[in-house]
């Protein structure tokens, strides 16, 4: 890895590629524009054939690098150039000017067009073999195969690799396009798909490919996924010149250690750690290509292209029962190995047999898990992804409103988003500023549409359980937030609001439904009399829980359901081990224990007992709950009263 080092501004953040039918003479015209023959292999040479992915550095007239892919022909190796294709910025469709477009020409068209690509070069080569009238009647064919596509209207140019033919033209052309293009962004989080992985002496791994966003420098530390395994970068080269940094739109090189090249495949990604994963699940907009005999089933074998990754799986048509040729819709791949994708990625789809390309299209999520078909939820979440690919702050805020009930941190949504915090800061204060955001203590938020389902959940929640339980008064506070699986500042914050709006009333550390009142039928407001004069009469030797029943004529449901009533009116106080007291009886209690305290001093259980005529079944859940509650305090086997703090130093005669 050693030649003269290359400074960031040596290169321009755009990659050429070719593409077009085998023997149309990409290879040679690669060399005849870089000076470097990118067949590599010895196969290659021998058979005279590109078989894999080629790379060479094209200086533009302004001394600047670019980079050209240059990818195999033959329709055995489609899914090496779609490994290459998914990184180019400007292709060159080769057609040889004796033989005319072929059949890897067209489907190497349609791929370009599935993968998003908007600039491209039409280039005639042979053209010295040609005869000029054949040549006139290529172009015709090749005019006719691109129109409708990105390539319609693009500059034609014959050329020679051999006399130097029209070559002076493509590489004016090529110049006058690329500096017009836009470069790659660079502020992202770093990810590379892997294209080559060798081992160079004394360096160790090398693993090479184009980053499709971010930066990366030496002494990073990389990640390689689905491996699992992260390692330091050690040196970095960019078109065969070593660099200190390396970025999106680079053919690049890395040397990273600690990581043995044998584990490393191509269709892996090099990435920034924390920020991507390896899913088996990828949800998509669809887009069937127009000429294929007969509609696509739902669950149909297919192979998934995406970055430098080919995967077979099941393509999951999620809102049409079959897909028509030339239709679009949502979709789910399931795949049999993971892949690493991430919103916007643009991919291919061919059959797995017959092999040929089926479609394409962008991805919109990576999941966990199967998802439903004609799910309105799903589709919705689908179709604000697609709406916000191309729009960074739409595409901050959805993922945002999908953190759901969970209350986030910049460095949260920065993961969740896969964008560096820096760069999704501005939308959220711009969120902020809108009054989109709810924020909590330790600089976490919501967003405000998330907030309102999440009080929407409650305020069904509660209507559910007075469904379930009508002569319930309300539901325990401390029950409500468990069964909401909310974290305790999200449900405190919503319960608060939803009391402030009317919908929502509190007491006794209970929730309701502010408009809910119990109502009792006849049957029910006798049995609940009758179980109220039963505790109060029966004092300190109460008929616990697991007895009450015995006592009725009733049966146990309705009992149970009026003694619930009871409970949350506060009219009865259930204690441990089944003990049921009325709230009379416990305040009797308090006063006998409080004056009992402040003539003597600190207290025993067993003189509790006594002081109140009950056994010690009874008198220990007593003693705990007024603990519990806050009136006594346990001082080693006595009580004190908790508010007074000298009542405990009587001594007791």
């Amino acid at each position: 890895m050693a030649a003269p080092p290359l400074k960031s501004s040596d290169i321009y953040n755009v990659i050429i590629g070719t593409a077009g039918h085998i023997d149309h003479g990409k290879s040679t015209l690669v060399k005849r524009l870089t000076g470097i023959d990118p067949d590599r292999l010895p196969e290659e040479k021998e058979r005279e054939m590109t078989i894999d992915l080629g790379f060479a550095p094209f200086t533009l007239k302004t001394g600047q690098r670019v980079g050209i892919i240059d990818v195999p022909g033959h329709e055995r190796f489609i899914k090496n150039m779609v490994a290459g294709a998914t990184s180019i910025d400007l292709v060159l469709l080769v057609v040889a000017g004796d033989e005319g477009p072929n059949i890897q020409t067209r489907e190497h068209v349609s791929i370009m067009q599935l993968l998003g690509l908007k600039r491209g070069i039409l280039v005639i080569t042979k053209a010295d073999k040609a005869d000029p009238d054949f040549v006139e009647l290529v172009k015709d064919d090749l005019q006719k195969l691109v129109h409708g596509t990105f390539l319609e209207g693009a500059p034609m140019i014959a050329v020679s690799a051999f006399t130097g033919q029209g070559i002076d033209l493509l590489v004016e052309t090529i110049n006058s396009i690329v500096l017009s293009m836009p470069t790659h962004e660079t502020q992202g989080v770093f990810r590379m798909p892997i294209q080559r992985i060798f081992s160079a002496k004394g360096f160790g791994t090398i693993i090479t490919g184009v980053p499709i966003s971010g930066q990366a420098k030496i002494g990073d530390t990389l990640e390689i996924l689905p491996l699992g395994r992260r390692g330091r970068v050690r040196a970095l080269q960019a078109y065969k010149a070593e660099v200190q940094e390396i970025r999106a739109g680079h053919s690049s090189a890395v040397n990273i250690t600690d990581i043995a090249h044998e584990e490393v495949q191509r269709g892996m990604v090099a990435c920034t750690p924390g920020y991507f994963k390896a899913s088996l699940f990828v949800e998509a907009r669809f887009k069937y290509v127009p000429d294929i005999p007969r509609p696509l089933r739902n669950l149909m074998p297919v192979k998934f292209h995406a970055g430098t990754k080919e995967a077979d799986g099941r393509i999951v048509l999620l809102d049409k029962k079959e897909l028509a040729p030339g239709e679009e819709c949502y979709v789910q791949f399931r795949l049999d190995e993971p892949v690493v994708v991430a919103t916007g990625d643009p991919f291919i789809v061919r059959l797995q047999t017959p092999m040929y390309t089926i479609g394409g299209g962008r991805v919109l999520e990576a999941s966990d898990g199967k998802i439903k078909r004609f799910k309105d939820e799903i589709l919705m979440k689908l179709v604000e992804k697609e709406a916000a690919i191309s729009d960074q702050h739409a595409a901050v805020e959805v993922v945002l409103k999908q953190q759901g009930d969970r209350a986030v941190t910049l460095a949260d949504l920065s993961v969740a988003t896969q964008q560096p915090p820096a760069a999704i800061e501005p939308a959220v204060k711009q969120f902020e500023a809108a009054g989109k955001l709810v924020k909590f203590d330790g600089n976490r938020f919501m967003h405000a549409d998330a907030f309102e389902g999440t009080m929407q959940r409650l305020k069904g929640m509660i209507n559910q359980f007075h469904v379930k339980h009508p002569l319930r008064a309300g539901w325990d506070m401390l029950v409500f937030r468990t069964e909401s699986k909310l974290g305790e500042d999200v449900f405190r914050r919503a319960s608060e609001e939803l009391v402030k709006r009317g919908v929502l009333a509190i007491e006794n550390n209970k929730a309701r439904a502010a408009s809910f009142s119990v109502r009792l039928s006849r049957e029910d407001a006798d049995a609940a009399a009758e179980v109220e004069r039963l505790v109060r009469e029966t004092a300190f030797n109460t008929p616990r829980l697991d007895e009450i029943h015995g006592r009725f004529k009733y049966n146990k449901e309705r009992i149970d359901r009026v003694l619930g009533l009871l409970v949350d009116k506060g009219a009865i106080v259930q204690l441990k081990d089944g003990v049921l007291f009325h709230r009379d009886t416990v305040e009797e209690a308090k006063r006998v224990i409080a004056e009992a305290i402040r003539r003597q001093g600190a207290i025993e259980a067993a003189q509790v007992r006594d002081l109140i005529g009950t056994t010690r079944k009874y008198v220990i859940p007593l003693l705990e709950y007024l603990d519990d509650v806050g009136f006594t305090v346990r001082v080693e086997n006595k009580r004190v009263l908790k508010n007074e703090p000298d009542s405990g130093r009587r001594p007791i005669r």
